[in-house]
């Protein structure tokens, strides 16, 4: 087993995986010495079901593409075989019996904070994993008073509204996304006509 110093995760529904995505994961490795990113995709995110027909092969296909050309970028699909739903503190416990890292950390927006104590065994998991939060618009960068300091880390982030959601939209409308999203993964979806309805 190959020993990282600092590893993160990113985890969602990546759907589909767009520029956001990655560059986050890349600020995030810049900022806080990660040398590597797992990219998570959910199995059944327990706060936000999936309502279009993307399958989980789909999804991980779009992530291969995104990042095929990062080598501190790795998709890990084992969740998607995980009983649902899918638990950030259940997918910690199987990386740890995988990879091993002096440190780990936990890449969200700071749009997750304010809920974060009510994630399945949230202080549980904030002693395993280090929060790394990168700020989204409309969401201070402030730690709820129930969450210990020291087991929060603020980073850089590209600061933009582009979303998953929004994406969609455009998509379904027959908008290009041409900057929104990686080339690979704009081409794959046009290739399997994905997100033509929800």
């Amino acid at each position: 087993m190959r020993k990282y110093s600092k590893i993160g995760i990113l985890g969602g529904s990546f759907n589909p995986i767009h520029i956001g995505h990655t560059a986050v994961a890349q600020m995030a490795a810049d900022e806080l010495g990660l040398d590597l990113v797992l990219f998570i995709p959910a199995r059944v995110n327990p706060l936000k079901q999936i309502t279009t027909k993307t399958t989980p092969l789909q999804r991980c296909s779009m992530i291969r593409e995104a990042i095929s050309d990062n080598k501190l970028f790795k998709l890990w699909e084992k969740e998607l075989t995980m009983p649902a739903p899918s638990y950030t503190i259940n997918t910690v416990e199987e990386l740890f019996k995988e990879f091993e890292a002096d440190e780990w950390y936990f890449l969200m927006g700071s749009d997750n904070l304010p809920t974060f104590s009510k994630w399945h065994r949230w202080a549980e998991l904030i002693h395993k994993v280090k929060l790394a939060v990168c700020e989204r618009p409309g969401f201070a960068m402030e730690i709820p008073e129930i969450m210990p300091k020291d087991r929060v880390v603020f980073f850089e982030g590209p600061n933009w509204g582009v979303s998953s959601s929004v994406i969609r939209k455009h998509l379904k409308e027959g908008k290009v996304c041409q900057y929104l999203i990686n080339q690979k993964v704009r081409k794959y979806i046009q290739k399997h006509n994905l997100y033509k309805e929800n």
